[in-house]
């Protein structure tokens, strides 16, 4: 590594991220370097450079993340993949997203579209890999993402303009207001497009044209020197157009598609005393999303589709030091979430309440060891206990070691259980619920010539049992003699029952239709590694993703020779061996993300240069076998490379080029979010007065 070996400056990029403060790790403000967990942290400026403008963007480009793809959000009644975050080889509904460290809402198909959130207002991004239901409950088993937005303090207004690609408008209005009792801000952003089409043949676009709104507001008053009231606003409204053609080859459906959210955060922070504060935290959040499709002959309606989710949460957390070395966190709360959807026969509610506790002890000046336990109980489960430890030891000024360990938990969600929908565009999927699955239902479309085949999945399902889980996850970091350093971590996931989607059937075009099952005993396993240089204007980061996956009972069949397999769709049975077994479907086992980064301080030149790389993955199971191992079987592995550069211009105007995807990699079918070559244009206009130093 003799490219590290020069003097490591202290503003260096590398210098100033081992210094960085991190909350979502542990509740607590702290060291990264102290944490005991991997954690990745993806800074403003990182964002600005990159170009990026949706939260799926920013987040596809982080070693060891997945941003799934599937049908798309625009098909009739929501897509089954949408734009979702798979971490540790996990799926989307085992990480947990957070908006100022409180949980949003409004999963479709199970996963949190990304692109609903704009990341113009963000301050950083904090990414804790493994279990972290221990503090975030049930829906962290696999991970937790955390959006920090931009603090109240200061005076500024910023005005930001972008076009590009498809159609594309982005308009960004936002300004802070602060003195030393009280302060306001305040953001706005319009986003539109009118839509791509990846599919020539297909008479609909792959992505319908969509008009975004996103407000955000933060107030901030000083009730006394020792406490302090927050009160956070988010909503956001999406506008939709869709067309169909149902069974023909003209466009005979259209109709709109709605999506609205908003988000209320009110904070209560007291200092008690010089070694004591506590929080009182309250979430009111509402989702809904609906769809109305007309007959474009008549009017006559074709299709409404009507989902509504509200979520509301009182919590308290407490801060104690006790002593200089130990620090203690207690809290609790009350959560009731509802759910009301014509995809469902009946309206669902659930009521839950929780209570956590955390111990962080520093022994000596090289050890910091943090154990934490949550109980959570629910009205549709059981009361589960999630436990977690980590320690971190720093060996010397180089060399830092961290290891954690947890277990998790996740029960099944209203969707898993209660989902009852069929797309009834021409080429549409079915999807069901375990509770609303019938083989005898399937059957008698078989009869009546609805769907082509039955698969053999279809007669395993079963009642969806809850999840649990064991993390364990091993680290080093290493900081050569120069402005570089290398982050290696080792993982591994043991599942019992993980609830996955199988194909159950297939219908007489070649789509699937879905169900949920019980996997008994699987496992994510692997090793992630980044690495980041910073030498003169440049920064360089490179971070790979090794991962393997598997359901442990039927690695063990193959074992035995009990499991066959073909070699094409209508080819004979063979058996299967261990080596042809590729693991949980939708899973990569290679990734590999390539960044630089140039900024030129004295000439305002800025610019990036990034590579995304994600091997072949498994989609289907078409020989009913449990996993992907025909050709036909299998995504194509995919390289995107994304491209900015740009100007300051004097103190106040800024301007950026740049253009994403640049060698078209396209697939239409599966990865429907990845539009063709795509660049745009903005220009940012700062006012800014005298800002107070964070």
């Amino acid at each position: 590594m003799r490219v590290c070996a020069q003097e490591l400056a202290s503003d260096s990029a590398v210098s100033k991220d081992l210094q960085e403060v991190v909350i979502t790790a542990t509740r607590t403000e702290r060291k990264l370097g102290n944490v005991g967990v991997p954690v990745t942290l993806i800074s403003q400026k990182t964002i600005q450079q990159s170009g990026s403008l949706r939260l799926n963007e920013i987040l596809q480009e982080q070693t060891g993340l997945v941003v799934t793809g599937g049908t798309g959000s625009n098909a009739v009644g929501g897509g089954v993949f949408g734009n979702g975050i798979q971490m540790q080889g996990l799926s989307p509904d085992h990480t947990i997203i957070l908006l100022d460290g409180e949980p949003l809402i409004g999963r479709q198909g199970g996963v949190m579209d990304l692109s609903r959130f704009a990341v113009g207002n963000i301050k950083k991004i904090e990414i804790v890999r493994g279990p972290s239901s221990s503090l975030y409950g049930s829906e962290a088993m696999g991970g937790v993402v955390n959006i920090i937005t931009e603090p109240v303090q200061g005076k500024s207004n910023r005005l930001s303009l972008r076009t590009g690609s498809f159609g594309q408008s982005d308009v960004v209005v936002s300004g802070t207001y602060a003195d030393k009792t009280s302060g306001i801000y305040y953001f706005a952003n319009y986003n539109s497009s009118r839509g791509y089409d990846l599919d020539p043949t297909r008479i609909e676009k792959t992505q319908d044209p969509f008009r975004n709104l996103t407000t955000q507001t933060k107030i901030w008053f000083s009730l006394s020197p020792n406490t302090k009231l927050t009160i956070s606003n988010r909503f956001f409204q999406s506008n939709q157009q869709s067309y169909y053609a149902v069974n023909s080859k003209e466009i005979n459906v259209g109709g709109k598609g709605v999506t609205s959210d908003f988000y209320m955060n009110p904070v209560l922070s007291h200092r008690i005393n010089k070694n004591s504060t506590t929080q009182l935290r309250l979430v009111l959040s509402d989702y809904r999303f609906t769809q109305d499709l007309d007959l474009l002959t008549d009017k006559s309606s074709y299709y409404f589709d009507d989902f509504k989710q509200g979520f509301y949460r009182a919590e308290n957390q407490t801060d104690i030091l006790l002593g200089k070395k130990m620090h203690l966190t207690l809290g609790g709360g009350y959560t009731k979430n509802t759910i009301a959807t014509t995809r469902y026969k009946d309206r669902q509610q659930q009521d839950a309440w929780h209570a956590f506790t955390q111990l962080e002890t520093t022994i000596g000046k090289k050890i910091v060891l943090i154990k934490g336990v949550r109980y959570d109980y629910n009205t549709s489960f059981a009361p589960s206990i999630s436990p977690k430890i980590s320690v971190s030891y720093k060996v010397n000024q180089a060399l830092s070691l961290s290891a954690s360990a947890g277990r998790g938990f996740k029960a099944p969600d209203f969707r898993q259980l209660y989902l009852n929908f069929t797309n009834i565009a021409g080429d549409g999927y079915s999807i069901f619920g375990a509770n609303e699955f019938s083989v005898f239902s399937l059957e008698k479309q078989l009869q009546e010539g609805l769907i082509a085949a039955i698969l053999p999945a279809a007669f395993s399902i079963r009642s969806l049992r809850p999840e649990t889980s064991t993390g364990l996850n091993l680290g080093f970091t290493y900081h050569f003699p120069g402005s570089c350093h290398i982050d290696v971590n080792v993982f591994r996931n043991d599942i019992d029952n993980l609830i996955n989607y199988l194909p159950v059937a297939t219908n007489n075009n070649g789509t699937p239709v879905f169900s949920y099952l019980n996997i008994n005993r699987s496992f994510t396993q692997g090793v992630e590694t980044g690495i980041k240089y910073a030498f003169k204007n440049f920064e360089i980061a490179a971070g790979y993703q090794y991962l393997t996956t598997g359901d442990k009972d039927l690695m063990q069949k193959i074992e035995k020779g009990q499991v066959f397999g073909r070699d094409e769709v209508l080819g004979g049975a063979r058996r299967m061996t261990k080596s042809e077994y590729s693991g949980l479907l939708n899973r990569s086992k290679h990734l590999l993300q390539l960044k630089v980064f140039y900024n030129h301080t004295s000439s305002g030149w800025n610019g990036s240069l990034r590579g995304i790389y994600r091997s072949r993955f498994g989609v289907l199971d078409l020989d009913g076998n449990g996993f992907a191992n025909m050709d036909d079987e299998f995504a194509p592995y995919y390289f995107q490379v994304n491209a900015t550069a740009g100007k300051k211009i004097n103190q106040k105007i800024s301007a950026q080029l740049g253009v994403n995807n640049l060698f078209n990699q396209i697939n239409a079918r599966w990865m429907p979010n990845i539009p063709g070559i795509n660049w745009f244009i903005s220009i940012q206009i700062h006012l800014s007065h005298k800002t107070k130093s964070e």
